[in-house]
């Protein structure tokens, strides 16, 4: 019964609390006020509610409250479920996330905006009332108040959401490059950052030059001869777990570093500096049979994005999207996955048939996961 008091009492004090924000606009909520007075009062109160209350009454509001807590899942257009309390979502551009009064939303990563109809949505990060259609905060908490619809919309290529209530989710039709991803992730091609939600995709940043590298390597099948390999690491900026791929990288002559460090001579990888598209496309027009070194180069890094598209390895939308925006994570995703469909510079089958005829890629698996992918490629 404790329980049920508990229950009750909790309720009681987030719906008070609710009202109070909305009813109080943008002003702050002092702290010692709400320690102090507002919660002892409204505690008092409530527990001399629960006093009063008959046993049946109480015994109504307590399994009222226990269904409640049962069926409190975040059901979204497309089939969301799972056990009630924060569901972690990825979304993507255009994504609109419907709320109703009671429900929040946690920006893990990515942009978007709340507009609302009624009392307002209430950051309850500062206790403020978020200006209608204006934009979000990472790692803010938003609440919908008393009598309020409102919606978030997705303004990056992809986001992750934290969603806690009711709601529902509609999607756009914006390009979805965490199904990219995703498919990637399953034939063990592109994985985690360790990042602890959004799949630890983190689709929304720059790419790394040692993702890069790694990325590559699994393009080629040769990751496991990578994470075999013995030979010492050349350069002073390599993580521990990164070494057996720069080492191997060096051996085979795919990276030769940025050079030496301007404070210490010693040689460097650049571990952490961005990658750049042309970069990537560098290391999958290599992938793919293509040479940017010796007497006769089919290209140079500084027109690899030409290149892909004369060589069909990007479409004439793909190559104005990566010409015109900034490369992230997302990006690299795409790219990598319909690089997989690229034809080699010896028309001796795609890179998808190389990847399997070597056994890096179960070509059953790989068309049994990209079959079930409905993301149409950039054209135009």
């Amino acid at each position: 019964m404790r329980r049920g008091a508990a229950l009750i009492l909790t309720a009681m004090l987030l719906t008070s609390c609710v009202a109070a924000l909305a009813a109080g606009g943008s002003e702050l909520i002092s702290l010692s006020y709400l320690n102090h007075t507002y919660l002892p009062d409204m505690v008092n109160k409530a527990g001399a509610s629960i006093q009063t209350a008959t046993q049946k009454t109480y015994q109504q509001v307590y399994e009222s409250l226990k269904a409640s807590q049962e069926q409190y899942l975040f059901q979204a257009i497309g089939g969301l479920s799972g056990p009630a309390g924060l569901l972690d979502q990825r979304v993507k551009q255009g994504d609109m996330i419907i709320l109703p009064t009671g429900s929040t939303a946690l920006l893990l990563a990515g942009r978007g905006t709340a507009a609302y109809t009624g009392s307002g949505v209430i950051d309850l990060t500062t206790g403020q009332t978020v200006p209608n259609g204006g934009a979000l905060v990472e790692y803010h908490r938003y609440l919908a108040a008393e009598q309020t619809n409102a919606q978030i919309t997705i303004t990056s290529d992809t986001a992750v959401v934290s969603l806690e209530g009711e709601g529902s989710i509609t999607p756009s039709g914006e390009t979805d490059y965490n199904a990219l991803a995703a498919a990637l992730n399953t034939l063990n091609i592109f994985r985690g950052t360790g990042t602890g939600y959004g799949s630890g995709y983190d689709l929304e940043r720059i790419p790394t030059r040692i993702e890069g590298l790694v990325l590559f390597l699994r393009l080629l099948g040769e990751e496991k001869a990578a994470l075999a390999c013995t030979s010492p690491n050349p350069f002073s900026d390599v993580p521990d777990w990164a070494k057996p791929y720069v080492a191997y990288a060096y051996d085979k002559g795919y990276t030769k570093g940025i050079g030496p460090s301007l404070t210490t001579g010693q040689p460097l990888f650049g571990t952490d500096i961005p990658m750049e598209a042309g970069e990537y496309l560098t290391f999958v027009l290599r992938v793919l049979g293509y040479q940017d070194s010796g007497s006769t180069p089919d290209f140079t890094w500084e027109n690899a994005l030409e290149t892909g598209r004369n060589m069909g390895v990007l479409t004439t939308g793909e190559f104005a999207l990566l010409s015109s925006k900034p490369f992230l994570r997302a990006q690299m995703a795409y790219v990598s996955y319909y690089a997989l469909d690229a034809y080699r510079k010896d028309n001796r089958g795609t890179l998808l048939d190389q990847l399997s005829a070597a056994g890096a890629i179960n070509a059953d698996q790989a068309a049994q996961v990209r079959g079930q992918v409905t993301v149409k490629r950039i054209s135009e």
